[in-house]
């Protein structure tokens, strides 16, 4: 039986990861905060920080401070919970709705890129053990 070489894998991860950083340049999100913001913009009903935090698989304290850092930069807006005023919901604002535009289109554009590269059957392999659907 072959073995995975995890270390090979860990570094072409981070390699993966600066071109990743590298194309949400010119949108001013970091790859957490480019990843917040897909998953509000996703979300069928109204995001508070717990549910960020769960559904992006950090801790709560982590998910708190990307979003005051996109409350701050004018990307995100808390709205006070009209059954709990210890809660907020988190919505996008036109700012962060342009960003995230502007991320997705600079990260299709790679994914596009390093697709062409890839052979159809490594992206099937891929996907599978992403547990990504095969589009």
């Amino acid at each position: 039986m072959e073995k995975l070489d995890l270390l090979g894998l860990l570094g072409t991860l981070q390699q993966l990861e600066r071109r990743v950083t590298i194309a949400l340049m010119y949108s001013g999100l970091r790859l957490p905060q480019f990843r917040l913001l897909n998953l509000i913009s996703q979300m069928t009903e109204a995001a508070t920080v717990t549910q960020i935090s769960q559904q992006l698989h950090i801790t709560r304290a982590t998910a708190s401070v990307l979003v005051n850092e996109l409350v701050r930069s004018g990307a995100l807006t808390m709205i006070e919970h009209p059954a709990d005023r210890r809660s907020y919901h988190l919505q996008l604002t036109e700012l962060g709705i342009n960003k995230l535009a502007v991320a997705r289109s600079d990260i299709g554009v790679l994914l596009d890129k390093l697709s062409a590269q890839l052979p159809a059957e490594t992206i099937q392999h891929l996907n599978a053990f992403t547990g990504s659907q095969t589009r």
